[in-house]
């Protein structure tokens, strides 16, 4: 039993049909025990509340009763082991109506979940076409903050950079939204957006940002771009001023990433259209193909060696590429 009485088969019955929008027995138990309220129920692993089951389902009936009058202190921002308010639940769920709905009921669209992620953050991270923009500029109408940034220091911009979604973007700049701002690892929205590929992102953030930015890694949004093995991005920011010379702070050129972590494509574009050295070394003597050897790149590896790799070569500690493998 609960601290009103309510047996756990009772609980479990109010769970699971309100999973299915039954609004029945919800209303049968508050008749049967005038001293319940919906709050006294949630998922013992979760702890989601029926308001947070009923937000991110989309059923407007049951939000509207259980913030009605007949439960007497509103609990629209009741939260979830995670921190997450039922309007976190909406927008990561992309239920429009349920955010609207919150928001007429006086929901917090800055309410904090865990890792500091707001409403907003999630409804930049879960793009709906134009469901996601009409959410968005739902909750920018009820007040929400549009610079915060959660606890790795990321925030909206470099989100909708890493979900490539250019109107929403486009739209939260035109309010107010700093896209310099940079991650606690030093990265840009534009580092966001070349790893995943998005020329139209990149295009609108190169207004705004460096082309050669470093991050804490030394790594520019060309970096980034050879890593997420996008050929016509590397292209693209080539072709606006990219320093292909650029080096991180391991001293590895765009070769040297590519055949650490990147497919035979884009060490093939390096090598024919960069024209970059197959046997650079880097300050600790490893050459491209010390990186596929100690990276595991076997495919790499092969294909360095095939064409022209100098597989003699040893690093400062007295080793070949072969020692690696």
């Amino acid at each position: 039993m609960d601290k009103v009485g309510l047996d756990k088969r009772i609980r479990d019955k109010v769970l699971l049909e309100i999973q299915h929008n039954n609004l029945t027995s919800l209303k049968k138990l508050k008749s049967e025990n005038p001293l319940f309220h919906w709050n006294h129920i949630c998922y013992e692993k979760t702890g989601d509340s029926l308001l947070h089951v009923a937000s991110r389902l989309g059923y407007q009936e049951i939000i509207d009763y259980l913030l009605s009058d007949e439960f007497g202190t509103s609990c629209v921002d009741i939260k979830n082991k995670d921190d997450k308010t039922p309007l976190h639940e909406a927008t990561q769920f992309g239920q429009l109506a349920s955010v609207l709905k919150l928001c007429s009921y006086g929901a917090d669209v800055n309410a904090l979940r865990r890792g500091d992620w707001t409403p907003l953050m999630l409804a930049c991270t879960k793009i709906q076409d134009d469901i996601s923009l009409q959410i968005v500029q739902t909750l920018f109408r009820n007040g929400a903050l549009i610079n915060i940034r959660n606890k790795d220091g990321w925030s909206c911009a470099h989100m909708l950079a890493r979900e490539g979604s250019i109107e929403i973007l486009e739209f939260l700049i035109s309010r107010g939204l700093d896209v310099s701002i940079n991650t606690k690892n030093g990265r840009s929205p534009l580092h966001i957006a070349s790893l995943h590929g998005h020329i139209g992102i990149s295009s609108l953030l190169l207004k705004y940002i460096d082309i050669n930015l470093k991050d804490n890694c030394g790594n520019t949004p060309l970096h980034e771009a050879v890593l997420g093995q996008h050929i016509d991005l590397c292209k693209f920011l080539i072709k606006n001023g990219a320093n292909i010379c650029a080096r991180n702070n391991s001293d590895f050129s765009l070769l040297h990433l590519a055949a650490s972590k990147a497919q035979n494509n884009i060490i093939k574009y390096i090598l024919n259209e960069l024209k970059f050295d197959i046997n650079d070394q880097n300050r600790n003597g490893w050459t491209s193909l010390h990186c596929a050897a100690k990276q595991s790149n076997k495919e790499a590896y092969k294909y360095l060696e095939k064409n022209g790799a100098n597989v003699d070569i040893k690093d400062n500690y007295g080793r070949t590429a072969f020692d690696y493998l």
